[in-house]
């Protein structure tokens, strides 16, 4: 059974880490993916989006996406009486969840207006990271172009850096409800569009969002993924064919990525789309790096579609 929460979907991660990994990184078989590169390549990337009508959504004669059916509104209002932080907060802020959560840093721009509703990002860092990094480099500029509407949560992972620096860390299974809680808790502070959540992860963050994306599908508008693949949700029973809609995915991968190979990011865009997902594969002629710039092709990718 699909559902927003993933208790259900934690209970069945009885792969080891290691096996569900093999042939998926080069780096310690502990450990998903590896760090996130903010340099990344800044030309030629080639997107190619194909695939059938994401639910939710509209889908234009280029295959492209258009506005949702509801265009996700109404939003979640300026009145926020159970923010359990500071309502409409702007800038940058490192926040903790109560109960053992998660550490995170949410961002919102100077031209957040809480009487508008916002589309949330939720980014899921790589190896050794906290966020903080694929925030600023990454996914601000495009909070800060003040024709969109963004609202920014970078998570950061329980389990210890392998470098043994406290301001890094590693993700875990056990982190991803914890995700979902804290959307709901950054919805419950700023002027949120409720079906339109984009899950955005990089190396490690990607094999982590891919299990999240797919197993928790329901929460999400669509799926923004790079330098990694869907091997760890499939070892684990989660297939492209099992989302619960059928979301949109962007992904971005460098022909030349020593980590991860491109040809499990080509079979993965064969079974989303033989499941009626509309997959933007975004090539460069890289290794395993992102840039601003191919992020950006990710967010106009997937910015017009909604949840159903």
């Amino acid at each position: 059974m699909r559902c927003s929460s993933l208790v259900a979907l934690l209970g069945m991660l009885v792969m080891p880490l290691a096996p569900a990994l093999a042939g998926c990184s080069s780096e310690d078989p502990s450990l998903i993916g590896g760090g996130s590169s903010s340099g990344g390549v800044d030309s030629g990337s080639r997107g190619t989006g194909e695939g059938g009508t994401a639910s939710g959504s509209s889908s234009g004669a280029d295959g492209g996406l258009g506005p949702g059916k509801d265009g996700g509104t109404p939003s979640t209002g300026s009145s926020k009486p159970n923010c359990k932080f500071a309502a409409h907060k702007t800038g940058l802020t490192q926040l903790q969840q109560a109960g053992g959560g998660l550490s995170f840093n949410v961002y919102a721009p100077t031209s957040y207006d809480p009487q508008v509703g916002h589309t949330v990002v939720v980014l899921m860092h790589g190896q050794d990271s906290n966020g903080v990094a694929e925030l600023t480099a990454l996914w601000k500029p495009i909070a800060d172009d003040p024709t969109q509407q963004l609202v920014l949560v970078a998570p950061k992972g329980s389990r210890p850096a392998t470098n043994n620096d406290p301001a890094g860390a590693n993700w875990a299974t056990a982190d991803l409800d914890k995700i979902l809680t804290l959307m709901t808790e950054i919805d419950d502070c700023y002027d949120v569009f409720p079906k339109k959540h984009i899950l955005w992860g990089f190396s490690e963050g990607c094999f982590y969002g891919y299990l999240l994306g797919i197993g928790a599908a329901d929460r999400f508008s669509g799926l923004a993924m790079g330098g990694a693949n869907t091997s760890f949700a499939r070892q684990n029973g989660y297939e492209p064919s099992s989302a619960a809609w059928k979301i949109p995915v962007s992904d971005v991968h460098g022909t030349a990525d020593p980590l991860n190979a491109i040809s499990l990011t080509y079979q993965d865009k064969a079974d989303f789309i033989a499941a009626g997902h509309v997959f933007t594969l975004h090539e460069h002629p890289g290794g395993h790096t992102i840039s601003a710039e191919q992020v950006r092709m990710q967010y106009d990718d997937l910015k017009a579609s909604t949840s159903p």
